[in-house]
């Protein structure tokens, strides 16, 4: 069998058949801002897009000086970036957007043992870039969270990009059981002021100030989520920006062996 020919046969079945395993359990926003969390058994499963979304939009992305950049690029997949960090190259021929919420232990899971891996093996050699986005499903502290990640971003984004990784990994870090008072806006801002290249005050000034764009931005986020079929965190699609036609979906903290073997899939 010819390359091109395998190439197609595999995009073929990513795109019709799909790939069911076992997963972990994420986060529902079944109890979206009630003082408890639901869990569910989910699974992993390729799904496939007919690269209907066509949004050619001009993008000021330019060639990122460090990990973390910003881009007002929509891109192919449908998925408007403004406002959104980004982390890898501009050049990576697999884009992956992930979900999450900030209280979401699955997320957390995800976070301390299989994003390292990711990191080191596909989005800083440039073979991957990863798209935060936020997805509020557990309470009004986790819609405080999203909120102030969106505050960050805004003040480090053009002096400072990478202080955003070293922000929400030091809230993920600081995580403790859903809705127990931890991600309380005040704990939040102390956790904020010990992260260099952030400023506490201003992230501060900016919840108070920005109040309606800032639940605009969570809500768009949360939107461009479910129009992919999103429903719980972690939720991670992947889609191949130089074919346009292989996609899949992680659902749940799952083991870093399935998420190379997706990556390896899609970017074929």
């Amino acid at each position: 069998m010819s390359d091109s020919a395998d190439r197609t046969g595999r995009r073929t079945f990513l795109g019709t058949t799909g790939i069911l395993l076992t997963g972990l359990a994420g986060c529902t926003d079944t109890n979206a801002g009630s003082d408890d969390i639901t869990t569910t058994e989910q699974t992993e499963q390729s799904t496939a897009t007919g690269s209907t979304q066509t949004n050619q939009t001009t993008s000021s992305t330019a060639k990122p000086q460090s990990l973390v950049y910003a881009s007002s690029e929509t891109t192919e997949f449908g998925i408007n970036l403004e406002g959104n960090p980004l982390m890898g190259s501009p050049d990576a021929s697999v884009d992956l957007y992930y979900w999450s919420d900030y209280q979401c232990p699955f997320c957390n899971r995800f976070e301390q043992n299989t994003f390292p891996k990711i990191l080191e093996d596909y989005i800083k050699p440039g073979d991957v870039r990863l798209v935060i986005l936020e997805y509020v499903t557990i309470g009004d502290a986790s819609k405080t969270a999203g909120r102030m990640a969106k505050c960050v971003w805004r003040q480090v984004k053009e002096t400072d990009p990478n202080a955003f990784k070293r922000w929400h990994a030091s809230i993920f870090d600081a995580q403790k059981k859903p809705n127990s008072g931890w991600a309380k806006k005040q704990n939040l801002l102390d956790i904020t002021a010990g992260v260099q290249g952030v400023d506490a005050d201003a992230v501060a000034s900016c919840l108070q100030e920005n109040e309606q764009s800032l639940a605009a931005s969570v809500a768009d986020d949360k939107k461009a989520g479910n129009d992919k079929g999103v429903s719980v965190t972690p939720t991670f699609v992947f889609h191949n920006s130089d074919s346009g036609d292989a996609t899949a979906t992680i659902q749940g903290a799952q083991p870093y062996p399935r998420f190379e073997a997706t990556i390896e899939e899609v970017r074929k």
